[in-house]
């Protein structure tokens, strides 16, 4: 079977898990030209060929040349994605959703999709350094998408799909999409891992429960049944906030935050590591000056077992939190945002973590959190939890996944 992904190559840990398969071709599809492919690509054994938008006029055309029995979006936001889902489902070839998170929030994604003054803060300088440097790939761009827009079935759908482009550059691409639902542009089917998930992609694609997948969460088959010990170290987990411009973050609330951390594993004497999120900007942690005897920052490898064997975990809410609940670690979920408060999932409503709001609870509270673990403490909580975020957690969402995608 050749089973074309599009999704972006550098976050293995989307796809990684995959690797279990070796019968299938494997096809990779994301970079908008042939010179804009990394050298490093080549050689990643994951993906037997690699191709690229500017190849191809139109998704017919596209189909045509790779020949794709299965099509795998980790994310349909793209207008060629969105065109291409459109002329596949026409055309019969099967597409689906694989989710690469496992902590969705219908609240949190409504909230981030209205980022106010879009277009004058972002579209506009986006568009006029695409003009300025490749006005062909825009118009290229363009005859991609709009090529598709007979593969519509119905008038409704047909206006909806000629306008979404102009809503996107007045609205960020979620608030557009969610804006302008119509049902071409669903997916076959969606593996969405649980409720969570499930909920958050019914905002932008009005998707039903009838096409969705839930398989578990196959990153955290790893997590099943390891009876690791915990040690005495500690572990941070960095989120690119100040990066990406989220929350009101700002340097110096990055900063105060690092020499927190700084001063309480020096006072404390345990291990601390801080582990960088993909996107974070290691070069501003490098400005605090905080690696030291007590603390160091890491960020690429597989830390599994550094995670399992932690004596605490200190984290905001993301995917990660919802692998660490499932080991039924010891996590303190943490809103230390500008203005204080748990943005995502709260996970600590399901009675399995702790909660702080301010990095001076670490002096305060530290010595609770590190005697009282949540996780194994309230077991009807955690057998609750499982069936809303992660179930079944058996070490075979892997296996469904697969299934799902060669099989459905």
């Amino acid at each position: 079977m050749r089973i074309l992904f599009i999704v972006e190559p550098e976050r293995k840990d989307w796809y990684d898990y995959l690797r279990k398969d070796a019968s299938d071709t494997y096809i990779l599809l994301w970079h908008e030209g042939k010179k804009d492919i990394p050298g490093w690509i080549r050689n990643n054994h994951f993906f037997n060929e690699i191709h690229d938008w500017n190849s191809y006029l139109t998704p017919g055309v596209l189909l045509k040349k790779i020949r794709p029995d299965r099509i795998v979006f980790f994310e349909i936001i793209d207008q060629r994605q969105i065109a291409l889902l459109v002329k596949s489902n026409r055309v019969g070839v099967k597409t689906f959703y694989l989710e690469h998170g496992a902590a969705g929030d219908k609240k949190t994604a409504i909230e981030r999709a209205n980022e106010p003054h879009f277009f004058l803060k972002k579209k506009s300088k986006y568009l006029l350094t695409r003009i300025r440097r490749s006005f062909g790939r825009l118009i290229r761009s363009k005859l991609f998408y709009y090529s598709a827009v007979f593969n519509t079935n119905s008038l409704n759908s047909f206006w909806k799909y000629l306008r979404l482009p102009v809503n996107m550059l007045f609205q960020t691409p979620n608030k557009a999409l969610a804006n302008c639902i119509f049902q071409e542009r669903q997916p076959y089917k969606a593996i969405v891992f649980n409720k969570p998930n499930f909920e958050q992609f019914q905002v932008y694609t009005g998707i039903t429960e009838e096409k969705a997948c839930f398989t578990g969460v196959p990153m955290f088959d790893k997590y099943y049944s390891n009876s690791i010990e915990p040690g005495h170290h500690i572990l941070y987990i960095d989120h690119p906030y100040l990066e990406e411009g989220l929350f009101g973050w700002t340097k110096e609330h990055h900063k105060n935050i690092a020499l927190t951390l700084k001063d309480f594993a020096n006072k404390s004497k345990r291990k601390l590591y801080v582990k960088l999120h993909p996107r974070s900007n290691k070069e501003i942690w490098d400005e605090w000056h905080i690696e030291g005897e007590y603390i160091k920052i890491i960020r690429e490898g597989d830390f599994t077992g550094m995670f399992l064997s932690s004596k605490l975990i200190l984290g905001f809410s993301s995917s990660l939190i919802n692998g660490f609940l499932c080991a039924r670690k010891n996590v303190v979920l943490l809103g230390w945002h500008p203005s204080p408060r748990i943005i995502g999932n709260n996970f600590a409503d399901t009675g399995l973590c702790h909660y702080s709001l301010s990095p001076a609870d670490l002096d305060s509270r530290s010595q609770f959190w590190f005697v009282n673990n949540l996780a194994i403490s309230n077991k009807e909580a955690y057998d609750k939890y499982l069936k809303a975020f992660n179930f079944p957690f058996d070490g075979k969402a892997n296996e469904r996944v697969l299934n799902v995608i060669k099989t459905l």
